[in-house]
């Protein structure tokens, strides 16, 4: 029986103006049915339907369901990696910089939907190896401007012999290694600022020269 609640795709080609928008409300309906259905069972049409767009424009934009899935598994991490790039380092206390990063890395691995899809993309990673790869890239550009603040801090009163393994390291310890997969302990912005506090006051203690 069709779904009545699933509102008729529009047909025509979008503006140029309108194609990010477009492309945007598509991944986010894709998202929305794997998170419901699960991979396999997420079907094109009912994505299609969704988005209140045809599946030829899906087809056209991302070539298949896989190109699909991976765009909304690296949408998901994307604004962690520009929330990062985003904090102010310079005159400022490290231990003050070091909570910002670490705040925002916690306050991204408490969003439900972002950590529902990360666990769909562990899920499907033997069937789609290259999306795991290129998920696990795009998780690593975030750690970029931590390993140039920790380059900056070498020789300033902390030993900091190889940044960009300490920016992984530090990444590692604010999202609790694999606790902010396998619990909803930082859904709690208490716990979230006391983990960071102590994250914070350990990494500096292990890089003081």
């Amino acid at each position: 029986m069709p779904d009545e609640h699933i509102t008729k795709p529009r047909r025509g080609r979008p503006t140029n103006t309108d194609a990010p928008l477009r492309e945007a409300e598509l991944v986010d309906a894709a998202a929305r049915a794997f998170l419901l259905r699960g991979y396999a069972g997420a079907s094109m049409d009912h994505i299609a339907a969704t988005a209140r767009v045809s599946k030829a424009t899906i087809y056209a934009r991302f070539g298949n369901k896989a190109a699909l899935f991976e765009a909304v598994a690296l949408h998901s991490v994307a604004s962690m990696r520009s929330d990062v790039r985003s904090i102010a380092t310079k005159g400022r206390e490290p231990g003050d910089v070091l909570t910002d990063f670490a705040l925002r890395i916690t306050d991204e691995v408490a969003d439900a939907e972002r950590i529902a899809l990360l666990r769909l993309a562990i899920a499907a990673k033997d069937r789609f190896p290259d999306v795991a790869r290129r998920l696990h890239g795009h998780i690593a550009d975030t750690v970029a401007p931590i390993t140039d603040y920790l380059h900056s801090l070498d020789g300033a009163g902390y030993r900091i012999d190889d940044p960009a393994r300490l920016a992984q390291h530090f990444i590692n310890l604010a999202n609790g290694g694999l606790r902010f997969l396998l619990t909803d302990d930082f859904a709690d912005a208490r716990f979230r600022r006391q983990w960071v506090s102590g994250v914070v006051a350990l990494f500096l203690r292990g890089i003081e020269a």
